[in-house]
């Protein structure tokens, strides 16, 4: 009577176990990174174009990130960063009359032995604009 008892929760607890690998994997992923993380701010002139095309980058990374299992929390992380620098996108849509921005932003570098993962990780702050003329 107890060992069919024990087989189940046996077979369970396997279960549970390889259900939790990928999430067990991206933390362990996520800690390495964090170890050699490093965040630099820069300061760039950027027009409507650029910034999208940046951001069309980063969204497509976001998205290769987001769907590994090994790299997911790290994609997360990326696209929160491409929420946050898409403000400055849609403020440039908004205004035709403003050509260029020079934008302050933070960028933040990933590196272990596999993988460097470079990418906005905030949403920065306007310094000047530059009007059309």
């Amino acid at each position: 009577m107890r060992k069919p008892i024990l087989i189940v929760i046996g077979i369970t607890a396997l279960i549970t176990l390889i259900i939790s690998i990928p999430n067990i994997t991206a933390q362990a992923k996520w800690y390495a990174f964090e170890r050699h993380k490093n965040v630099d701010t820069v300061t760039k002139t950027v027009t409507l174009h650029d910034l999208a095309d940046m951001l069309h980058d980063q969204r497509t990374l976001a998205g290769e990130l987001q769907d590994s299992s090994t790299y997911s929390l790290i994609g997360d992380q990326v696209r929160k960063g491409l929420d946050d620098a898409s403000r400055h996108e849609v403020y440039l849509q908004q205004h035709d009359e403003i050509d260029s921005i020079k934008i302050r932003l933070p960028i933040t570098s990933y590196k272990d032995k596999n993988k460097a993962i470079e990418f906005i990780s905030g949403e920065g702050e306007v310094v000047e604009t530059y009007r059309k003329e």
